[in-house]
């Protein structure tokens, strides 16, 4: 094989398999952002319908393929079959919501305050505001969801229907899988009579590239999803350019669970459950995997829970052999602590297969042993034995989180504890679990700093105001106006005029 080429490798053996993927050149991935570029100005002009049209064709030919894409996607990940099936189904529903939302035109905020010389404290002139799209987005896939922030995941999804081109950097961990769901998106823009260089895709496994892209002059904004170390990079690369661009980074969490000494006494059993699944649940590789829990009272049925789904639990591959050295790597650091005690799992001598371990530490030697608090990608958790009074305190040193969970007695509230949670994770979670993430128009996916880059959802319909930006149009006529702004309203979507919201 030679170097301008790589395999797919399935996390299950650890061996290579399959057709080779070039890997693009500087060249080839400066041609994928020119080509996007020349179709900016004509994408930006596409009607919400046809825009919606474009969405629900690109659903439609994901969901052709579904079976083709199952069967690839388990070799090049060693997801089970029912978490696949689950991604797309997903990735279909987004499509799906985008194309609803866009074709009402809510999206866009069209806004109007018309001329009126009476107005206080100087005349007003007619004045209207209308989002429009930011420009060619660059996306990066991410290793451990095939789909769902994939080459067409909830980033590339949102990015169209802003009327975005797209160039995706898809993940070298899964190439057929992307191959694949790049040529259900191409049929999708044939189908529709649009150019296929609205949506380009690169491969390729050499650190360069993401160089290449983040500074491509005509790149306009970043989605990204996955880990810290890349996404603070790409917030860097965008700093040194000479217009520096937004990057919309995802960059995963320790997403802490607080579990207060009433919850734990009426139901420290079902609890310990729960959170055992959650942090297991696809070998721990979500961003949403509590990494984190402290416990405020007595531990044992919590602790004894854990202990028995342990012994049934069959561990499962990580995605690449990255993911597994580094995990590997660290929970053997961690198990070096003095005073730590460990719950661990079988462990199958095959491909990237890793032991499932729990730490469990009284908050003495949590607070004298800063690596506990970092995030560690894979089936793994630290458990914190504390008191219900040191949950504040554990809050206010807390970095910015994508989610925090919170289980309560039947006659608890904690108000106080609620409000402080809020400022440090941009979902929280009572009296449950975080990994699931709703694609619903009231889902949040994203926090503080370093959870996220931004104050911006990567999940939901709201996800597409990070690639739309507003314009003001001041004293123009209709023939000069985008047509949501045109006294004709042509698309007939609802608009506010002085204030008022309808069809004005």
């Amino acid at each position: 094989m030679s170097l301008q080429s790589f395999q797919a490798v399935n996390p299950a053996s650890g061996q290579a398999f399959g057709a080779e993927y070039p890997e693009n050149t500087h060249e080839e991935v400066r041609n994928a952002i020119s080509r996007a570029a020349s179709t900016k100005t004509s994408f930006a002009a596409l009607t919400l319908s046809a825009r919606s049209n474009l969405l629900e064709k690109i659903a439609a030919e994901v969901e052709q393929i579904r079976p083709q894409l199952v069967s690839i996607a388990q070799l090049e990940t060693g997801l089970p079959e029912a978490r696949i099936n689950g991604e797309i189904s997903r990735t279909i529903v987004q499509l799906q919501a985008f194309a609803a939302m866009v074709k009402t035109g809510v999206q866009l905020s069209a806004t109007i305050d018309l001329a009126d010389p009476d107005y206080k404290p100087v005349a007003r002139p007619d004045i209207r505001k209308v989002n429009l799209p930011i420009g060619v987005v660059a996306v990066f896939g991410a290793s451990n969801f095939p789909f769902a922030y994939s080459v067409i995941g909830g980033d590339s999804a949102a990015a169209l229907a802003a009327g975005c081109p797209v160039v995706v950097k898809a993940h070298p961990s899964h190439p057929g899988t992307s191959e694949l769901t790049y040529n259900a998106v191409q049929a999708a823009l044939l189908a529709t009579g649009l150019s296929a260089d609205v949506f380009s895709m690169v491969q390729g496994r050499r650190p360069e590239i993401t160089h290449w892209i983040a500074l491509a002059p005509e790149v306009a904004a970043i989605g990204f999803t996955g880990s810290a170390l890349v996404g603070q990079l790409l917030v860097e690369l965008s700093q040194t350019r000479k217009v520096p661009i937004p990057v919309f980074a995802e960059m995963g969490s320790l997403n802490p669970v607080f579990v207060t000494k009433s919850a734990l006494a009426e139901r420290g059993t079902a609890i310990g459950e729960a959170i055992f699944d959650s942090a297991t649940l696809g070998s721990g590789q979500f961003c949403t995997k509590p990494g984190l829990v402290f416990l405020g009272g007595d531990s044992d049925d919590f602790v004894n829970a854990l202990r028995a789904k342990m012994n049934s639990v069959t561990a499962q591959p990580l995605l690449n052999k990255g993911i597994a050295e580094r995990y590997n790597n660290a929970i053997s650091e961690l198990a070096k602590v003095d005073g730590v005690e460990t719950i661990v799992g079988n462990l199958p001598h095959l491909g990237f297969v890793v032991q499932p371990t729990i730490f469990i530490v009284d908050y003495k030697t949590y607070t004298s042993n800063p690596e506990f608090a970092h995030e560690h990608f894979g089936p793994t958790t630290v458990v914190v034995k504390c008191d219900d009074a040191d949950f504040m305190e554990i809050v206010s040193a807390s970095e910015g989180q994508l989610t925090a969970t919170l289980h309560l007695g039947s006659d608890e509230l904690l108000p106080d504890l609620v409000m402080k949670m809020s400022s440090i994770a941009g979902r929280l979670i009572l009296n449950g679990a975080p990994t699931g993430v709703s694609v619903t128009p009231a889902q949040n996916h994203g926090g503080p700093w370093p959870s996220s880059s931004t104050h911006t959802t990567s999940v939901g319909i709201d996800a597409i105001y990070r690639f739309l930006r507003p314009v003001a149009f001041q004293g123009f006529p209709d023939e000069l106006l985008p047509p949501s702004l045109a006294r004709s309203n042509p698309e007939g979507i609802e608009r506010t005029t002085n204030g008022v919201r309808g069809l004005n």
